[in-house]
């Protein structure tokens, strides 16, 4: 059976060389393992590829017996890791809060807090800091 954390060890590795970061990484009831990969400069059916392959052959038979997927952090959902904030700084953000409320802007920085840019109808140019105890998840709000 193979252990989450010696996986993680060893694609933290492996990502590195392809300049990748992961995201996610599932194992369901041992027999599915889902790894969400993501890079600055996108992740395309080559990185996954890349990173299955040398799953498979790092651990030949230890993984024959799960179905693995390697996929992109994917636009709609929402963010896991800090990297996903730093990555869309200067893009378009949904942020729910614990309280239920939402919060549009464009996100500045991700530090101490997430710092967005708010921009309303006939009103002033608002930046507002959220702490990030306060946050439930944030979204890239995407655009067509």
């Amino acid at each position: 059976m193979l252990l989450k954390d010696n996986l993680k060890q060893i694609l933290e590795i492996k990502l590195k060389d392809i300049n990748a970061y992961l995201v996610d990484l599932e194992i369901i009831e041992k027999k599915s393992i889902i790894i969400s990969i993501d890079r600055f400069e996108g992740v395309t059916f080559k990185h996954c590829s890349f990173i299955s392959k040398y799953l498979e052959e790092y651990f030949d038979e230890d993984i024959q017996d799960y179905d693995l997927t390697v996929c992109s952090a994917g636009l709609e959902n929402p963010f896991k890791v800090k990297q996903q904030y730093h990555k869309n700084i200067g893009k378009e953000v949904s942020v729910l809060l614990n309280n239920g409320k939402k919060k549009k802007g464009v996100l500045l920085s991700y530090d101490s807090g997430l710092m967005l840019e708010i921009k309303r109808k006939k009103k002033p140019v608002e930046q507002l800091l959220i702490s990030k105890n306060e946050i439930k998840e944030t979204k890239l709000k995407i655009k067509f």
